[in-house]
């Protein structure tokens, strides 16, 4: 069961929803509307150009990224190219199960505000970190309204992210890079089976 829109203001007066900062204009019928921190993330290899074939990302490593400030005049978004991105608000609840997808308007343009992270824990109360691709060449600015947030009620025994084991991004305040690495601690490459992809060119 999803929860309306009025019924997330009510919540948020009685403290079971946490949406900070909260503007009421915001509310929609049944989510509310989140805007975008001026702050990005972009990956990049090691000479400082973007992951490529040459220097792919890795999963068990820390790739290395690249800060963005969205100036007033806007930024120009690029595609083939994930732009990390974070929400002005901080939203979550400890009583509901948050979630995040993109708005209609911005989804007309070609902007997708995440590929795959648009589902959150019962005890999020965070600003949301954003993956924005695009696919056109297109302007964005701090503070527009990038996704809404919105919330279902769930069933069964209650266990608040952050009290699980594996919570990765418990603590942090703005745009994060992936920590998948931490998922490989205590293993290391040579556990792998030996084997060549063979959609890979070949060496020489």
């Amino acid at each position: 069961m999803i929860i309306t829109g009025p019924a997330i203001q009510e919540f948020v007066e009685q403290g079971k929803i946490h949406i900070a900062p909260f503007n009421p204009e915001n509310i929609g019928p049944n989510s509310y509307d989140l805007t975008l921190a001026p702050g990005l993330l972009v990956y990049h290899g090691p000479d400082g150009a973007p992951p490529s074939p040459v220097h792919p990302l890795d999963v068990r490593a820390e790739n290395k990224t690249q800060s963005i400030e969205i100036p007033e005049d806007g930024y120009v978004l690029r595609p083939g190219i994930l732009y990390l991105g974070s929400t002005v608000e901080a939203a979550g609840s400890d009583s509901f199960v948050p979630c995040i997808e993109g708005r209609s308007s911005i989804g007309r343009l070609g902007i997708a505000t995440h590929v795959a992270a648009g589902f959150g824990d019962i005890g999020f109360k965070q600003r949301w970190t954003l993956e924005i691709t695009v696919i056109h060449p297109t302007k964005i600015y701090a503070g527009i309204r990038i996704c809404q947030v919105y919330f279902h009620r769930y069933e069964g025994t209650k266990l608040l992210y952050g009290e699980r084991p594996g919570s990765k991004y418990a603590n942090s305040s703005g745009v994060e890079p992936s920590r998948s690495y931490l998922d490989f601690s205590g293993r290391s490459h040579d556990e792998d089976p030996p084997g060549r992809d063979p959609l890979a060119p070949a060496a020489g």
